[in-house]
C-alpha cells in the first residue's frame, strides 16, 4: 500500500476537524496510507475553493492534485476531485481512492521541463475560483500583461490575437491588488485555458496520465474558439466514449502531439472527466452505443472526408 501524505488549508474550524476525524475512520479501508503533513511535503492538497489564490497558484505549479471544498451555495467547479461540504465519510473515502488511483498511475513518470507549464498549472489550479473579484496577472517575455479575474481573462488586443494563434508564452499567474485597464478587450476564461492548452508543448501534460482514460463533458463552443476538421472529430470520438492518450492517437489517426494538446485544452477548460468520475450514459457505460450515435458519427466522418 502507498502512503500519501495530505495537507489541509484554509478550511473552517468544523471541517477541518470533521476532515482529521474523517482520516482516522478510513485507515485501513483506503487504497493508500494517508498522513497529514505540512504544505511543502504533501502529495495532495485538501482545500476550500475559497482559499487563497496564491496558494493554488503555487500549489498548481507542482502538478499534484488537489481535492476542492466547497459549499452548499457554490456551483459545481470544473475540477476532478470536489466534496461539498457537509460531506460523509465513504464520499471522502471515493475521493481519496480516486485521487490514490491518478497517482499510482504513473508515479515515476518523467514531468519535462517544468517552466513550459507554469502558466497551465497556475490557471488550473485558479479556474475553480476564476469567477471571484481577485486578478491575477502574468506577462510574457515581450513584457504583454495577461490578466485573470471575474470569470474573464483580459489583454491588448494584440496580444489576445497571439494568443489565439498559439504564439504565447506565458509566466506563472500571481494575485496583484490591481485591476486591468478598463478599455482591455477581454475574453471568457474558459476560452483562455483552451488556447492555452493548444499552445502548450507537444507532450501530455503533467497533470494528466497515460494510463487513464478521459472523455468529454460536453463539446467547446466552437463558434467562439474557431476549429479543424481533426478537432472535430476528436471531440465526436471523446463524446461518445473514453479512451486513453494512446488509443485516441492511434483511433483517431491524428499526430500525438496534436492529440496531448486537445486533452490538456479540454482539462483545462473543464471539458475533459476521467472515466468513472463522472456518472456515463447507461448504454455507454454497458458498452454499447446508440444507433443514431452511430449515424451521425459516420455522417461527421463522410463530410469531414474522414471515411475509409
Amino acid at each position: 500500500m502507498q502512503t500519501l501524505k495530505i495537507c489541509d488549508v484554509g478550511l473552517q474550524p468544523d471541517t477541518s476537524h470533521a476532515f482529521h476525524s474523517m482520516l482516522k475512520i478510513v485507515a485501513g479501508r483506503s487504497k493508500a496510507a494517508w498522513q497529514v503533513a505540512g504544505i511543502e511535503h504533501a502529495d495532495v492538497l485538501f482545500a476550500s475553493s475559497e482559499g487563497d489564490g496564491s496558494t493554488f497558484a503555487a500549489w498548481g505549479a507542482t502538478g499534484k492534485p488537489v481535492v476542492l471544498v466547497i459549499d452548499d451555495r457554490s456551483s459545481w467547479p470544473p475540477a476532478p476531485f470536489v466534496l461539498r461540504h457537509p460531506f460523509r465519510v465513504m464520499q471522502l473515502l471515493s475521493v481519496l481512492d480516486d485521487v490514490a488511483d491518478l497517482l499510482a498511475a504513473s508515479p515515476g513518470r518523467e514531468r519535462g521541463d517544468p517552466s513550459r507549464w507554469s502558466a497551465a498549472e497556475s490557471l488550473r489550479a485558479l479556474m475553480p475560483q476564476s469567477g471571484n473579484a481577485a486578478w491575477h496577472v502574468t506577462r510574457t517575455p515581450l513584457g504583454e500583461e495577461v490578466w485573470l479575474g471575474h470569470g474573464l481573462v483580459r489583454a491588448a488586443a494584440r496580444t489576445i490575437a497571439r494568443l489565439r494563434a498559439g504564439e504565447l508564452e506565458l509566466a506563472a499567474f500571481h494575485p496583484t491588488g490591481t485591476s486591468p485597464p478598463a478599455d482591455a478587450p477581454a475574453i471568457a476564461a474558459c476560452d483562455f485555458a483552451w488556447y492555452v492548452g493548444l499552445s502548450g508543448p507537444a507532450r501530455l501534460a503533467p497533470w494528466l496520465f497515460a494510463d487513464v482514460a478521459y472523455r468529454l463533458r460536453r463539446w467547446p463552443d466552437f463558434g467562439r474558439l474557431g476549429v479543424n476538421t481533426g478537432m472535430l472529430e476528436l471531440c465526436a470520438m471523446s463524446t461518445v466514449r473514453a479512451w486513453t492518450p494512446a488509443a485516441l492517437v492511434e483511433a483517431s489517426g491524428q499526430p500525438a502531439a496534436d492529440v496531448h494538446r486537445f486533452l490538456a485544452a479540454a482539462s483545462l477548460a473543464g471539458l475533459l472527466v476521467a472515466n468513472g468520475s463522472e456518472q456515463a450514459p447507461a448504454l455507454l457505460a454497458r458498452g454499447r452505443v446508440q444507433s443514431g450515435w452511430d449515424r451521425f458519427l459516420g455522417g461527421l466522418r463522410r463530410h469531414l472526408g474522414l471515411a475509409a
